[in-house]
């Protein structure tokens, strides 16, 4: 899939020229800030304190892309790439797991013989199913990694005039939630990593062998099986759409919370 940046380039550009538009802005409501804490005749403390925060807000300002570019390719790399979570290769994964258990049985009975006969041709079928789903679940995800890049994006272009509210004390709060809510954005990768290892469990699941023991036919192993693929491809779905809105949630009620 090309990167966001070779797709969009004209929506860069104009986010970067917005950015630098409304560093204006931000400077005049931090005069604007300091000018009101003036005439409420702030005290020395209330003074420095204020300072510190112009120096914080000052560097929020510049650096915010930046950082949040910074944090998203360690998230990328530290997580889903060092995991190994890729949901494309999930038939590979499976297919690594029944050659680790069936490698584990040293001994093979008679009964567990004719299993494996009935049940190589379910799991060549669950292997290629599985690779629909990983193609399927790839698509979707760049997708969600596009829509995130975008809610991404058009957040650094109106962050300055956001962090400018910070300045100002009836408008802090606004500003708050603005940060709160584009670090949320930015963790979506750590709900899919932990939805990718929910789907690691599904495959030790639908992997196990256990069944064959009980069940020479292979019938019941079968449909565990199936079972398996039915869950993982609704999982899929789900937890690609529902990871990004529960960390959003949990990050905006917090920040509600604390403004209140």
């Amino acid at each position: 899939m090309p990167p966001f940046e070779t797709i969009f380039p004209t929506l860069l550009q104009k986010c970067a020229e917005l950015h630098e538009m409304l560093r204006t802005v931000a400077f005049m409501l931090f005069i604007v800030g300091t000018m009101l804490l003036v005439l409420h005749r702030m005290s020395e403390k209330t003074l420095i304190l204020h300072l510190v925060r112009l120096v914080v807000l000052v560097s929020l300002l510049v650096m915010v892309p930046r950082w949040g570019n910074a944090i998203q390719i360690l998230l990328q790399d530290s997580i889903l790439s060092g995991l190994g979570v890729d949901p494309a290769d999930i038939h590979t994964q499976f297919n690594r797991l029944l050659k680790v258990k069936h490698d584990a049985a040293t001994d093979h009975s008679w009964w567990e013989i004719l299993a494996d006969v009935n049940g190589f041709t379910v799991e060549l079928l669950v292997s290629g199913v599985l690779w629909l789903l990983g193609q399927f679940a790839s698509l979707l995800l760049f997708w969600a990694y596009i829509f995130q890049k975008v809610i991404l994006y058009l957040g650094y272009a109106l962050s300055p005039l956001l962090i400018g509210f910070m300045a100002i004390p009836a408008l802090r709060s606004i500003g708050n939630r603005y940060l709160m809510n584009l670090f949320a954005v930015l963790l979506w990768p750590l709900g899919w990593a932990v939805a990718a290892l929910v789907t690691q469990g599904i495959l030790d699941y639908m992997t196990d062998p256990a069944l064959k023991f009980f069940d020479p036919t292979a019938s019941a192993y079968t449909l565990q099986q199936l079972l398996g693929v039915a869950v993982i491809g609704f999982w899929i779905v789900f937890s690609t759409v529902a990871a990004p809105v529960i960390i959003q949630q949990v990050f905006t009620q917090g920040s509600l919370a604390g403004g209140q």
